[in-house]
């Protein structure tokens, strides 16, 4: 029960990493609150939770406009009195060949990717720093490792690195009451993974140390942990889980 009577806020949290996140964020306490821009999505996972015993709220929103980030900000508040802990995993890809990719691309990745963790985190941060008590974590990716980009996701590649800039500003400007960090997956069996060619996914494998893909619950473990007590003293960091994937470099 590490995070007994805390409440957190997951977006992008009705599938995948997020939806992992907010089981195991309820078997350790939490109450959940899950933002997501869709509706059927928070419906099956808001079903899902009642199966296994738990209830938690959804919230339906792009997290990419403020409007709406604040309005969901305004409901979990109500419906749950403060705010504990925001992961911010809401984030898409669109994959594209270079001389392909067009500036909406970009401008889509960026709104959801960046400027969607920097708008929660202002909102979530008001509300925090009130009580003077918090944690963000955000989520960006092994190709948001300097070296580890890849061909065909380049804005994707940029906006992952972009959330770990980010959450080292914001580590320093919201101590000592809010801690903030990243955790970077590697390749995960969701949702997105599972859709894939089996020659990329086999080259996923080849390129992890320990030859697998993560479980949405192993990066949803190490998210809890850098929300939990055991991280109070942890801030501005960034936590790999990737199998080791990002070894290829030495």
């Amino acid at each position: 029960m590490r995070l007994k009577d805390k409440t957190a806020l997951i977006t992008g949290g009705a599938r995948g990493i997020g939806a992992a996140t907010a089981f195991v964020f309820a078997q350790e306490g939490a109450k959940v609150g899950v933002a997501d821009l869709r509706q059927e999505g928070l419906k099956e996972i808001a079903a899902r939770a009642g199966e296994k015993g738990f209830e938690f709220k959804t919230f339906a929103g792009d997290v990419s406009k403020k409007d709406q980030v604040d309005r969901i900000m305004d409901e979990f508040i109500r419906a749950f009195g403060r705010i504990d802990i925001l992961v911010n995993n809401a984030g898409i890809n669109i994959p594209r060949p270079f001389l392909d990719k067009t500036a909406e691309d970009w401008i889509r990745t960026l709104e959801v990717n960046l400027i969607g963790p920097f708008l929660c985190s202002q909102a979530a941060a008001r509300h925090m720093l009130e009580r003077k008590s918090g944690k963000i974590v955000n989520i960006s990716s092994i190709r948001g490792i300097d070296y580890c980009g890849r061909e065909g996701i380049m804005d994707y590649n940029a906006s992952k690195i972009g959330v770990i800039s980010l959450t080292k500003t914001l580590a320093k400007e919201l101590a000592p009451h809010i801690n903030v960090n990243t955790v970077a997956p590697g390749h995960t069996r969701t949702e997105m993974t599972e859709s894939l060619p089996a020659e990329v996914k086999r080259n996923m494998v080849e390129g992890s140390y320990l030859k697998r893909l993560a479980e949405p619950e192993e990066i949803a473990r190490a998210i809890l942990f850098l929300a939990s007590g055991e991280a109070d003293f942890i801030t501005g960091q960034v936590l790999l889980v990737d199998g080791g994937f990002s070894l290829k470099r030495t």
